[in-house]
């Protein structure tokens, strides 16, 4: 052990600098504590993960009570949370809790009023929601084109951009479809800025004065529309009954290959379903899913949270009272985080399914966590950067360039192909064709 011998000074004690050092001190403590980290707890990637964000990450054990300092190994996780093929990660206990109402933030006196521009709501019947503004023609026809094709016959919401935005080809088909197809479309009526680089937005148009009857400014900071979507599938969710099964989707980067409804777990009405993203790189070994959970939530959730594969925010399933309980979380998450970087909504349902935020909330009974390969829906974007390539995979079929599940099954829902640029050719030439000439040859007739 070191002496520390007192050094003499002439230098001048003032009533500035005490207040410096004092300042330093607090700086000091503040840094520590929030670097602190128990490595007992962390496998080797998160720590690995946190040395690259510049945290000083220690594995040595310097208890009193030993004489000399003796190296501790990390713990293995407990055998019942240990992944497997037949036992889901324990999440440990629920933290479910009663979520705010979106509206409460309008004041008292305000009421939910949104009106379609085009279509109508059918309250006994399942439906797919989904934020498609800014969506380009070909990739709505797509999505819609591929949804019909599979003989679903539910309900279909997007919120678009505003009437005036549109061209008239993309006009003439939301109205047709509307009349034809059971599809409802909002106008993505927002009040935006931009931000450095970031365009951000408020809400219009959602919320009225029960008494005076116009509409109420929204009171949040504006956000990014990737979060603000949600607001929307809750308002929206609550047009359904309990009845009812929603899929909250992506669309420009989506495409179906079968009808997922029949696929869903049954009595879904107080369930969640999610799915996971390629395990080939967990949340706390990837660097956009580590940033996302990190930013707006407390450093000890990703800590906790880092060994778990990454759920995707872009297909989220459940019955009605789940979904509309899953908005509020969402929307309260935004509120208590006050994100501001791309991707934080990712973060959000992650952060809310594994550190089981949402079991025990009303009308939540149970999240069901499908995973990457074994489910109907393949979001690729995981795979894609740091995996085998699709082909080699066998992930995408040769010759009918399908995408299949690890058990040879073509996924129902096919999700963020564009990550890889030759399936992105295909889809957005040969897997779109087929739709675009059907909406050609019935337009002809119109």
């Amino acid at each position: 052990m070191g002496v520390i011998q007192k050094k003499t000074s002439t230098r001048k004690i003032t009533p500035a600098r005490v207040i410096a050092v004092v300042a330093l001190a607090f700086g000091l403590l503040f840094i520590l504590e929030n670097n602190r980290t128990d490595t007992n707890d962390y496998d080797t990637n998160v720590i690995n993960a946190l040395r690259q964000d510049g945290y000083d990450v220690t594995v040595e054990n310097t208890e009193k009570k030993t004489e000399k300092p003796k190296q501790i190994h990390l713990q293995e996780e407990p055998e019942s949370t240990e992944l497997s093929e037949d036992k889901p990660f324990d999440r440990g206990e629920s933290h479910g809790q009663v979520w705010p109402s979106p509206i409460d933030m309008f004041g008292e006196n305000a009421v939910l009023r949104m009106t379609p521009m085009f279509g109508q709501h059918r309250p006994e019947g399942d439906s797919v929601f989904s934020f498609a503004k800014g969506i380009a023609f070909n990739e709505l026809v797509r999505f819609m084109g591929s949804l019909l094709k599979t003989g679903y016959d539910g309900d279909i919401v997007l919120a678009t951009d505003q009437r005036h935005e549109l061209t008239p080809e993309m006009l003439q088909y939301l109205e047709y479809h509307s009349n034809h197809s059971h599809l409802i479309v909002y106008p993505a009526e927002l009040v935006c800025k931009k931000i450095k680089v970031k365009v951000r937005c408020k809400v219009f148009k959602m919320f009225v004065h029960k008494q005076i009857g116009g509409y109420l400014p929204d009171p949040r900071p504006h956000r990014e529309l990737a979060q603000l979507r949600f607001e929307y599938y809750w308002a929206w969710s609550t047009f359904y009954s309990p009845r009812s099964r929603l899929f909250l989707l992506d669309s420009s980067d989506l495409m179906f290959q079968a009808n997922p409804f029949p696929l869903l777990a049954p009595d879904l009405a107080n369930k969640i379903m999610i799915f996971e993203e390629s395990s080939i790189k967990n949340i706390g070994d990837e660097p956009n899913n580590r940033l996302w959970l990190r930013e707006g939530h407390e450093r000890k959730y990703l800590h906790k949270l880092g060994r778990r594969p990454a759920v995707c925010a872009g297909t989220i399933a459940g019955g009605q009272p789940a979904i509309e309980t899953f908005g509020r979380a969402m929307v309260n998450q935004w509120d208590t985080s006050q994100c501001t970087i791309y991707g934080c909504d990712q973060g959000h349902v992650n952060f809310l399914v594994h550190g089981n935020f949402l079991v025990g909330s009303p009308n939540i009974e149970e999240v069901i966590v499908e995973r990457f390969g074994e489910s109907f829906v393949m979001s690729l974007s995981l795979q894609i950067l740091y995996g085998k390539s699709l082909r080699k995979s066998k992930i995408v079929q040769g010759g009918s360039d399908n995408v299949m599940n690890h058990k040879g099954v073509p996924a129902a829902i096919v999700h963020q192909f564009d990550k890889d640029e030759e399936l992105k050719n295909v889809y957005n030439t040969k897997k779109t064709a087929p739709f675009l000439k059907e909406w050609n040859d019935i337009k002809a007739q119109l």
